[in-house]
């Protein structure tokens, strides 16, 4: 019996670093998603202005999809005292025009959406101006109930973005 043990111990083993190697990258991953640089909003929102500078999240998908139109993806995303602003960018590879959402939460509320497929929002223009390992969003759009919000987001650097469930 004591031949059967010591035969079992390299596979315990093997077993043991694959397992430990699973959790590792499931960390990193995980760890990756909330990685912050810093981030710069500049927007006026109907009545009210989102004006912050601080860490934030900025992501960039070389290849990402939405309604099954191939697209570059960029997400931008600020949080604090119980405010918040977000801003996912979609650049068609065919060359069609750009598709954003824009979320502001706080004071103002507002959220547009000009993706084709989705349910549209207001209206609007977002471009990416790149800058070293960022870049700036300029934001030319109006609300739903006409609203207009305009100004700037900006990254210093962007993360790799990960594949999330949806279309």
């Amino acid at each position: 019996m004591g031949h059967i043990k010591h035969s079992l111990l390299p596979l315990l083993s093997v077993a043991t670093v694959a397992i430990a190697t699973a959790s590792t990258l499931a960390y990193a991953e995980q760890a990756n998603r909330r990685a912050t640089v810093p981030v710069e909003v500049s927007l006026k929102a109907g009545q009210g202005t989102y004006a912050a500078k601080g860490q934030g999240t900025c992501t960039h998908a070389p290849q990402a999809s939405i309604y099954n139109v191939r697209s570059q993806q960029w997400t931008v995303r600020h949080e604090e005292e119980g405010r918040s602003a977000q801003l996912t960018l979609w650049k068609p590879t065919d060359g069609s025009a750009e598709m954003f959402t824009l979320s502001v939460n706080g004071k103002p509320n507002i959220s547009i959406s000009t993706v084709r497929g989705g349910q549209l929002s207001g209206s609007g223009t977002v471009k990416f101006d790149p800058s070293g390992k960022g870049g700036t969003f300029p934001v030319d759009a109006k609300g739903k109930a006409g609203e207009p919000v305009s100004g700037t987001l900006k990254c210093d650097a962007f993360t790799a973005a990960f594949a999330e469930g949806g279309n």
